[in-house]
């Protein structure tokens, strides 16, 4: 007998990831995902959560950048954006961070 609860997912996922390292002080960092998902089950559940890894059905991008100086010969400055589209909604969501770090 099968459950009624049953939950099935599909992903097929394509990355690319990308460094460039300028003079031993600065790297770059890209990388730029696409994620496409077709699900069968309720959505909005912790299952359906850890099934989809926090993605949403329907094609999902994410895609960030991540710059790294070194300044001085003891701290290092980090600036991060990460921007995302999940599944069938149309926003966008954009993220930047920025880190000084001490090198001891």
């Amino acid at each position: 007998k099968k459950s009624a609860l049953a939950e099935r997912g599909n992903i097929y996922s394509i990355g690319l990831d990308s460094r460039y390292n300028l003079f031993g002080k600065t790297a770059i960092t890209a990388k730029v995902n696409h994620t496409a998902i077709r699900y069968q089950g309720v959505t909005n559940t912790s299952v359906s959560y850890l099934i989809l890894e926090g993605l949403q059905p329907g094609k999902n991008y994410i895609w960030s950048l991540d710059l790294t100086r070194r300044i001085g010969d003891y701290i290092e400055l980090s600036m991060q954006y990460e921007g995302r589209q999940m599944g069938v909604s149309k926003g966008i969501i954009h993220l930047g961070r920025a880190q000084f770090r001490a090198l001891l």
